[in-house]
C-alpha cells in the first residue's frame, strides 16, 4: 500500500521509498493522519468501478489530448496527441467568405447626434475596407431594445466601423455580440 496522507515527524525515519512508493523501513516518533487516495475520493463521491477503470476515465476524449491547433482559410484544424487531426469549419455565411465572432462596446457617452439618429466610431482589430460587420444582440437585448425603441445598424468605411442608434440616444452601455465576415469586392 502507498503512503497517503499527511505525517508529523517528530523523531527520525529510517529506510528508504522504493520504487512504486512503498515505504520499508523503520519509524519512530512519526505521527500519521491517513488521507484518501484521489480513488477513494472519487469512489465516495459515486465513481463506480475499478481503480483501472477510473484511470482511463481521466484520460478523456478516447485518451486524446490536443497537441496543436491551426486556424485555416475554412475553420480550425485539431491536432492530437495520437496523431490524428480533424477540421472543424466555421460557418460560412456568404460563398467564399469566413465569419468570425467579436464583441464590440457601445459607450453611452460616446454617442453624437440628435433627434433620433446617433453614432460612434468603434475600434475593431483585424476589419478590413471588406469587413462586415453585423450586430447580433441576445434575446434579452433584443427585449430591451424593443421596449426602448431602438435600433443598431453598422456601417464600415474603409476599415472604420461606425454604429449607429435608432430611435433614441441610449442611455446606457452596452457589449453585443458582432459578426464580422470579409466579403471580396
Amino acid at each position: 500500500m502507498a503512503l497517503t496522507g499527511s505525517a508529523s515527524l517528530t523523531n527520525e525515519l529510517q529506510g528508504s521509498i522504493e520504487s512504486g512508493g512503498e515505504l520499508h523501513g523503520k519509524m519512530s516518533g512519526l505521527e500519521m493522519i491517513k488521507g484518501h487516495s484521489a480513488f477513494e475520493v472519487a469512489v465516495i463521491n459515486g465513481f463506480s468501478g475499478t481503480e483501472e477503470e477510473w484511470l482511463a476515465s481521466l484520460k478523456g476524449n478516447n485518451g486524446r489530448g490536443i497537441a496543436k491547433v491551426e486556424i485555416t482559410a475554412d475553420g480550425y484544424k485539431f491536432t492530437y496527441t495520437d496523431n490524428t487531426s480533424e477540421a472543424i469549419p466555421i460557418h460560412n455565411i456568404q460563398s467564399g467568405s469566413v465569419a468570425r465572432i467579436g464583441e464590440i462596446t457601445l459607450l453611452s457617452v460616446r454617442w453624437e447626434g440628435e433627434g433620433n439618429l446617433y453614432s460612434q466610431v468603434v475600434y475593431v482589430a483585424g476589419i478590413t475596407e471588406y469587413s462586415q460587420v453585423d450586430i447580433t444582440p441576445s434575446v434579452e437585448q433584443l427585449v430591451i431594445f424593443y421596449e426602448k425603441d431602438l435600433a443598431f445598424v453598422t456601417e464600415n468605411d474603409g476599415g472604420v466601423l461606425t454604429v449607429y442608434a435608432i430611435g433614441q440616444k441610449p442611455e446606457n452601455d452596452y457589449t453585443l455580440q458582432v459578426t464580422i465576415t470579409e466579403v471580396k469586392a
